[in-house]
């Protein structure tokens, strides 16, 4: 009997063909609004007003966001509409719903969170009746206990993302964190020679790839938005930002918003784990990274304190001290960053005899070969960084390291080389018994050194560059190394799973695109979780907590199986033809 071949998903169909089926989404979807706690607050907002009761309910609205973003659809709210339709009888019944529901009743609700939103009236209710403030007073506190909350844009896409984990889901306490661009749905209207972008920014080509000519701009664009930047769109909160080019793409310059997300990162030399999204921030394009960044990381604190760790490129790492790297160390996290060419360089250290090269302080004994070492371009080979990052790494022995932890006013204590072991020099002789594979410094004896010294280092001195490991070599690597995760996010969102490119959401402004996206992005993590857990023949942790049997289902083939297997096509796969 000859073996039936079987089926392989290609990688842009998976997130097509493992998508939950819909009894598995609408439970999934309870679970998770039930575990944000946002209902009774989107009640109080929804259903506030006198008159006759309302027909399309907040359950009816938060339950159908979260059953149509776990089914990994795109967020058009007319794609809701029907996903809420496809529903059982008895599941409508459940969610409120007497009748039919209409577009119209859909978008009156969606309009009213949004309004409290934006208003700042979204707010988990009070356990006790409100006193009523007479005029001219304040209003009387709550009493203690009272868990009444206001609920920001901010808070209401954490609350949505915490509940998409599973009940203590280990997180590793790392997190890789970068932006993407969200284009606009609105038709651009006008352009303009040279991109918005915040001074901060990391330095743009402004100059256009060749393409074809533009059309004018159209009679009254561009305008002055609210903010004073110009608006190129019916969409008011939308800006223009830069996207850096990918895949042979040049960068160029867009018309949205940049899309802060935050994923869970394994911890140095601990193995891989699920990246899923922990917080999320929509920000005007080209606003301020560094304060766009650091809204991301307090979402993420809000609930997770005992983060350590925050791994991010040059796009923050670039921004200045006093808007990125000090809010961040006051934040107790540590910055493992990359450096932008501009970032680099030779410049005095904070003692004579000590010179700051690429953010790191060294000896001046290091030898001047070591000094001016070229950067790591695209393209470069595997076996050409290895061989210039060994330079780094022997570049590192003469580097100062932290003596002790940071003060609590910034302040930190650094040991010379020697005092640190790394570097053998004669005038400090307990160095000079340290293993012959040291260095040894070229330092003349009697020389007054910086070799064996310790310095105390402010916390303004190499703050726009400061990390633990020098930048360059292969420690840093590693330890940059994990911000793949953030990567692999926004592949995620961007091809494998989602297709979150312009028309993904077609609402207009910040607020409505963030509360789709917050729920498109919430309904991933359980893809990812399960995604992760079915490749290691592990059951799905939120199988348990939804009603469904806990399977395992056998780890996708190596790439020598694949390759003696054949494809089905994509009516096939679908609707469940057998292959051939």
């Amino acid at each position: 009997m000859s073996k039936v071949a079987r089926t392989i998903v290609p990688l842009h169909l998976t997130g097509l063909a493992r998508r939950f089926t819909l009894p598995q989404a609408l439970r999934r979807a309870a679970l998770l609004v039930d575990r944000s706690g946002l209902l009774p607050a989107v009640e109080a907002a929804l259903h506030h007003q006198v008159g006759a009761p309302r027909e399309f309910t907040a359950r009816a609205l938060l339950t159908g966001l979260a059953v149509h973003a776990l089914r990994l659809e795109e967020m058009h709210l007319t794609r809701v509409l029907d996903t809420i339709a496809d529903l059982p009888r008895t599941a409508r019944s459940g969610l409120g719903l007497s009748g039919r529901a209409t577009y119209r009743m859909l978008w009156h609700a969606y309009t009213l969170l949004i309004r409290a939103l934006d208003n700042g009236t979204l707010a988990t209710p009070h356990n006790h009746p409100e006193q009523p403030t007479p005029p001219g007073e304040h209003p009387v506190p709550c009493p203690d206990g009272c868990p009444h909350e206001p609920i920001s844009v901010s808070a209401f896409a954490g609350r949505l993302l915490d509940s998409s984990l599973p009940e203590g889901f280990p997180l590793t306490g790392v997190l890789a964190i970068d932006s993407t661009d969200y284009e606009t749905w609105a038709r651009r209207r006008a352009w303009t020679p040279k991109p918005d972008v915040d001074p901060d920014h990391v330095p743009v080509d402004d100059t256009p790839p060749p393409r074809r000519k533009r059309p004018p701009n159209e009679p009254g664009w561009p305008r002055t938005g609210a903010d004073g930047r110009l608006q190129h769109t019916i969409d008011p909160d939308a800006r223009e930002g830069y996207r850096s080019g990918t895949n042979a793409a040049p960068g160029n310059v867009f018309c949205g918003h940049d899309l802060h997300l935050a994923v869970n990162a394994r911890a140095l030399g601990a193995p891989e784990v699920p990246f899923v999204i922990t917080a999320m921030h929509l920000a005007v394009a080209g606003s301020h990274k560094g304060d766009a960044g650091i809204n991301l990381l307090d979402q993420h604190l809000a609930r997770h304190p005992d983060t350590r760790e925050v791994i991010a490129d040059r796009g923050y790492s670039y921004c200045t001290p006093t808007r990125w790297a000090h809010p961040v160390r006051a934040r107790r996290l540590e910055p493992v960053i990359d450096l932008h060419p501009q970032q680099r360089g030779t410049h005095p250290g904070p003692l004579t005899d000590t010179v700051i090269i690429d953010g790191t302080i060294f000896s001046d004994a290091l030898p001047h070969p070591l000094r001016d070492l070229p950067g790591f371009p695209l393209g470069m080979r595997t076996a050409e960084k290895a061989k210039l990052r060994a330079r780094y790494d022997q570049r590192a022995a003469y580097a100062f390291t932290p003596h002790s932890r940071p003060d609590t006013d910034g302040y930190q204590r650094l040991k010379g080389p020697a005092v640190a072991g790394h570097l053998r020099c004669p005038n400090h002789p307990r160095s000079m018994r340290l293993p012959h594979t040291r260095p040894t410094s070229t330092c003349r004896p009697g020389n007054n050194c910086t070799c064996g010294k310790t310095l105390t280092l402010s916390p303004d001195t190499t703050a726009w560059t400061q990390q633990r490991t020098s930048w360059g070599t292969t420690a840093w690597a590693t330890d940059y190394g994990r911000r793949a995760a953030v990567e692999s996010g926004n592949a995620e969102i961007k091809t494998h799973r989602l297709h979150m490119d312009r028309g993904f959401t077609r609402v207009l402004g910040t607020t409505k695109n963030s509360v789709l996206i917050a729920f498109a992005l919430a309904g991933l993590n359980h893809t990812l979780l399960r995604a992760w857990h079915t490749k290691r023949n592990l059951p799905d942790p939120w199988a348990h907590a939804a009603g469904e049997p806990e399977e395992t289902a056998r780890a996708l083939p190596g790439p020598r199986t694949r390759a003696r297997r054949r494809s089905t096509s994509l009516t096939a796969l679908i609707d469940g033809a057998p292959p051939g």
